[in-house]
Formats: C-alpha cells, sequence, structure tokens
C-alpha cells in the first residue's frame, strides 16, 4: 500500500513539475494572446480588435513619439469577438494601465463591428460575446508566468507550447502585443483570401449585427477614463473597400456617431476610409505589414503634429 501511495505521489509530481515546464516556457508562439497578459502595467496603449493587433506596430510609435524616452507603446488589442467596446473589456484596459501613469499617449481604434452586439437586444450587456472570453475571465493580466489564464482559457492543447505553436501557424505575438501574420501575399492567395472573409461576414456577421448604444457609452467611457491618464486620440483603419462598402450596410451613419464623441470628448479623429485604395491587405480587413507599418507611421506623425 506504500509502495502504491509513493507511486501515485511520484506520477503526481512529475505531472505537476511537468505542467510548470510548459507553463513557463509559453510565450509568444504559444497563441495570439498570451504575451500581453504576462507583462507589466503599461503607460500608453494601443487599443482595439484585430485590425489594431496586427496593423500597428509599437516599435513605429515609440520611433516617432518616444525616440528620446525610455517610455514605450503596448498593443492591447485581441479581435472582434474578444474586445469589443463593453464591460469586459473595459475592465481589463484599467487593470493594464499603470495607474500612476499621467502622459499616457492612447490610441483607440474603432469600427462599427466594436460598437455592435449579436445579442437579440444590441443592449443586452449581460449576454455580450466577450463577457465569457479570455478577456472577461482573465482577472489577472500583468503575470509570468500567467498560470491562470494558461488553466482558464489557453484554447489550443498544452503539447503545442512544447512544438512551439509558430512552427505549425502562420502567427507571432511580439512582447509589444503586436500580432504579425506571415501568410502568401501573391495575387491569387490574397484575392482568395477576400473572397472567403467578405463572403463569412455577409453570411455570419452582418445579418445578426446591431448598432448597440450600450457599446457606444463604454467608448465614450474608456475616452473618459483614459484622458485622466494622458490623451486619447481615436483612429478609424482603412480596409479594403469592399469591406467598407459591407460595414457601410451595418452603420451608415458609423462616422457622424463617432464624430459626435470625438466632438464631445475633445479627441482627433483620423479617419481612413478615403485611404482605403492607398494600403495592401492580408484578407480585405487586417493591413499586411508593410502597410501596418506605413499607417503606424501616419497615425503616430498625426499625433506628433497634434500634440
Amino acid at each position: 500500500m506504500k509502495q502504491f501511495l509513493f507511486n501515485v505521489g511520484l506520477f503526481t509530481l512529475l505531472v505537476f513539475a511537468g505542467m510548470l515546464f510548459v507553463f513557463f516556457i509559453a510565450d509568444g508562439k504559444s497563441d495570439a494572446y498570451y504575451l500581453r497578459f504576462t507583462t507589466a502595467p503599461q503607460h500608453s496603449l494601443i487599443i482595439g480588435t484585430s485590425r489594431a493587433a496586427q496593423g500597428l506596430q509599437p516599435a513605429v510609435f515609440d520611433s516617432v513619439l518616444y525616440k528620446n524616452s525610455n517610455e514605450h507603446f503596448f498593443n492591447y488589442s485581441f479581435t472582434i469577438t474578444d474586445s469589443p467596446f463593453g464591460y469586459a473589456y473595459f475592465e481589463s484596459i484599467t487593470k493594464k494601465l499603470d495607474p500612476g501613469t499621467k502622459n499616457g499617449i492612447f490610441v483607440i481604434t474603432v469600427d462599427p463591428w466594436s460598437l455592435s452586439a449579436s445579442t437579440e437586444d444590441p443592449n443586452d450587456s449581460l449576454h455580450f460575446r466577450e463577457n465569457k472570453s479570455f478577456v472577461g475571465k482573465t482577472k489577472y493580466v500583468n503575470l509570468n508566468p500567467n498560470i491562470p489564464y494558461l488553466v482558464e482559457s489557453y484554447g489550443e492543447p498544452y503539447i503545442n507550447i512544447i512544438r512551439k505553436w509558430k512552427s505549425t501557424t502562420d502567427l507571432l505575438l511580439h512582447k509589444d502585443g503586436w500580432l504579425q501574420v506571415d501568410v502568401p501575399m501573391d495575387s491569387t492567395a490574397v484575392a482568395q483570401r477576400l473572397e472567403n472573409k467578405i463572403a463569412d461576414y455577409r453570411k455570419n456577421f452582418l445579418p445578426v449585427y446591431k448598432f448597440s448604444p450600450v457599446r457606444l457609452n463604454y467608448l465614450e467611457k474608456t475616452i473618459s477614463f483614459l484622458q485622466s491618464h494622458g490623451k486619447v486620440y481615436l483612429v478609424r483603419l482603412p480596409i479594403n473597400q469592399r469591406m467598407f462598402d459591407l460595414e457601410d450596410e451595418l452603420m451608415p451613419d458609423f462616422d457622424e456617431k463617432v464624430k459626435t464623441i470625438s466632438d464631445k470628448t475633445n479627441v482627433p479623429y483620423l479617419n481612413f476610409k478615403k485611404m482605403n485604395n492607398t494600403y495592401q491587405y492580408v484578407d480585405g480587413n487586417h493591413l499586411y505589414q508593410s502597410s501596418g507599418k506605413a499607417v503606424s507611421a501616419v497615425i503616430a506623425n498625426w499625433i506628433a503634429d497634434t500634440k
């Protein structure tokens, strides 16, 4: 009996040690979100959905706005599902921001999807899609290793952490929060991804998403909170014109709504819609790396000129 208990105890200890080892080697190749929850509280944030996560590069902002400083930007953007404006994302932002921040710079990216809800009642915040996602569940956003996140929200088999997720995917999350996407960019591949993205949004998003006044209120609340810690800037990122036309079906008065918030809160608003055809996109929805670098520079220089 003693030998049996010893063997069980030894096995349990080995499993526990193995799990700790896996947790300690998790990194930017483990998934598309984990590293954002392992860094220290930040002073300047990029906020939004996957368009910002993939498109806006903190290193470019640093080179323009913090070139003679030890300050840095951090991309705290996630996805259309996980980080639309609402209670969950707002609370996560308040946890990620260093409470002592006084002169931060905050870039908030906006689009119709992040101000819309897929619930039958678009103001039914109790059933918003992000409430049960990792953004809503992750209470500790500055832990390294972040074991609660890996236990509760890691969506892949743990063996992928050992195998190094990057080796089988096209994504790499940088320590500054930028999500690098490496995919074929030949015209055929890009055109196919665009068709797939438009078809997906038209079939699965446009019929069920509706403008949510509650989300708009949370955008204003987010702005107000961040203004107490620095300067806030609103940005509508460029997208493929076909995707823009689809968004125009969802919310034709989107820009008017955002401009109203911009005027009310005295926050500058940069709208790239007239430059949709200027840049290159991975799938019509997300900027390709070189275009993301260019757009990041445009925004950073705009902020420098506006400050």
